[in-house]
């Protein structure tokens, strides 16, 4: 059975402020804290909500990362959905390295209800203090 893939738009977010703990007992670990968020598809057109987007990348000792982010966006129409992904880069993506990620959403807006029930994927990278996705629902 064949995977499809439905575009979701993209997500741009500009990074305010890092503090990195490079010397966790669990490895590296860096906490991203977001100044703006737009996502921009055909079905939903979403800005941040305050300050509430983080993430928090683990460094490991093979180079590569993992991310684990939680974001607070407002549709352009009103409504609040709440975004998290966890995913994997080769390596840190301000050395270049592409994030791929599973998004998944909630909202109790009915205009909305099937994020409620969307698995999606994304495929970002990062161009100076700016982190750019792609997103995509699985179908």
């Amino acid at each position: 059975m064949p995977i499809d893939l439905v575009p979701l738009g993209k997500l741009t977010v500009t990074i305010e402020a890092q503090t990195v703990l490079p010397g966790t007992p669990q490895g590296g670990r860096l906490v991203g804290e977001a100044a703006t968020c737009r996502w921009e598809g055909d079905r939903v057109r979403a800005s941040l909500v305050g300050h509430n987007a983080n993430d928090w990348v683990r460094f490991h000792s093979d180079g590569s990362v993992s991310v684990d982010a939680r974001l607070l966006l407002r549709t352009d129409d009103g409504a609040a959905i709440a975004m998290t992904y966890q995913g994997r880069a080769d390596r840190a993506p301000a050395d270049g390295g592409v994030i791929l990620t599973a998004p998944t959403f909630e909202t109790d807006d009915e205009r909305y209800a099937w994020l409620n029930r969307v698995q999606a994927v994304g495929k970002g990278h990062r161009i100076g203090d700016t982190l750019v996705y792609e997103l995509y629902e699985l179908r």
